[in-house]
């Protein structure tokens, strides 16, 4: 069933795991807004048994709007569709970009590479079902934060992408790992005493017995990239989790590639700052999805 209601803003409970799905979870609550409208809880797909929701938020006016997924973050563990819903999502939609936020596996069900098949699925939903919301769904795009921003981008690049509906048409990366094999390399000291990081549970996999090959495959870096859609990254320059190398190899590769890469990097700004909310950091986002999406 298909509810429409005014946007929810997100109210974040305390706890080590807020926000994971099956939990203390997100809540949202209702928040109305002259320049959108929403419709929630659609099941875009079901995966071992799992349904997989989304929100819809759309401007006003009769459309057609373009429209882009939001992948929220959460280190493939945790999170959901509310997740920056408020912040990002809803902030786009002022701004004439719809945003179909939306629910992944997570976890060891959604290891690599389950949650970007459902990434995938949610594109098939919107090309299926969009222009019926008002949505011009001749391209899409994806936009997703931390583990998001590593979703969006292996949707857009995964090799096994062959039919015109998994089609990603533009990427925006908010700070999203691109190298897992960089990311989990340890000396031998290191890799007995410290804990495994969440990449190594996303590969099914500890950082003792890692397949280099395994973690090349689902790193955006090491996709063949000269199909690339146009990209936009963004990065701050004090992240302590995801290295800003990251993004930086990410659009030099992309660059060496001939596509066509954006690098924003924000200076002072850590992982999941709340210099990433400002407006004009809002505005270059919208105004790349419009960009590429239209036309």
């Amino acid at each position: 069933m298909i509810n429409v209601k005014p946007p929810r803003a997100l109210v974040d409970p305390k706890g080590e795991w807020a926000g994971q799905k099956g939990g203390n979870g997100y809540h949202c609550t209702m928040k109305a807004s002259p320049h959108e409208r929403m419709v929630v809880d659609v099941e875009y797909a079901v995966a071992d048994g799992e349904r997989l929701l989304l929100d819809l938020y759309i401007p006003e006016g009769s459309g057609p709007h373009p429209v882009s997924l939001w992948v929220h973050g959460g280190a493939w563990l945790f999170g959901d569709r509310c997740s920056g819903a408020t912040s990002f999502a809803a902030a786009l939609a002022e701004r004439g970009v719809a945003i179909a936020s939306i629910d992944y596996r997570l976890g060891e069900a959604g290891a690599f590479p389950a949650s970007i098949d459902d990434v995938r699925a949610a594109v098939r939903w919107l090309r299926a079902h969009g222009a019926r919301h008002g949505l011009a769904i001749a391209r899409i795009g994806a936009w997703g934060a931390s583990a998001g921003g590593h979703l969006s981008l292996m949707a857009a690049l995964d090799p096994r992408v062959g039919a015109p509906g998994d089609r990603i048409d533009a990427v925006v990366d908010f700070f999203g790992p691109t190298d897992l094999v960089a990311r989990l390399a340890r000396t031998e000291l290191e890799r007995e005493i410290l804990p495994d990081p969440p990449d190594a549970r996303y590969l099914r996999t500890t950082v003792k017995t890692l397949d280099r090959n395994w973690a090349r495959a689902a790193s955006p870096l090491y996709q063949h990239l000269d199909q690339a859609p146009p990209t936009l990254i963004v990065h701050g320059d004090r992240d302590q989790q995801i290295a800003l190398d990251q993004s930086l190899r990410m659009h030099q590769a992309l660059v060496a590639a001939g596509r066509d890469s954006q690098l924003i990097v924000l200076g002072g700004a850590g992982h999941e700052d709340v210099r990433f909310q400002q407006p004009w950091v809002l505005d270059a986002t919208a105004a790349f999805l419009r960009h590429h999406l239209t036309g």
